[in-house]
C-alpha cells in the first residue's frame, strides 16, 4: 500500500475546545476545516458538529468539516457564572484611633 492510499480514522472532534480539534485531526494526519471562515482556530469556542462521523475513514490529508460555536467568555476559568471576588477592604494607618 502507497502512501498515497493511506487512510485515517476520523477523531472525536464534538465538544472539543477548536484549537484541540484541529491539533487531534493533524495527529490522525487530517485536517479540521472550519464551515466559518472568520473563525481562527486559536479563538474560544467548541466544536459542536463535524462530518464524517466518527470512526470514518478517509484517506491521510482529507478534510474534517467541523462547526464551532463561539463562546468568548470561555477561558479554561470554570468560574460558574460567579460575581468576581472584591479585594481586601481599606486597612487604616498604624496607631490610627
Amino acid at each position: 500500500m502507497g502512501q498515497a492510499d493511506a487512510t485515517s480514522v476520523v477523531p472525536t472532534l464534538v465538544g472539543l475546545p477548536a484549537e484541540d480539534a484541529h491539533n487531534r485531526a493533524l495527529d490522525s494526519r487530517l485536517l479540521a476545516v472550519d464551515q466559518d471562515p472568520t473563525h481562527k482556530a486559536s479563538s474560544p469556542g467548541r466544536v459542536t458538529a463535524q462530518v464524517p462521523s466518527p470512526g470514518s475513514e478517509l484517506t491521510v490529508g482529507e478534510r474534517i468539516r467541523i462547526w464551532v460555536e463561539d463562546s468568548p467568555d470561555d477561558d479554561g476559568g470554570g468560574g460558574g457564572n460567579q460575581p468576581a471576588p472584591v479585594g481586601p477592604a481599606p486597612v487604616t494607618g498604624a496607631g490610627a484611633k
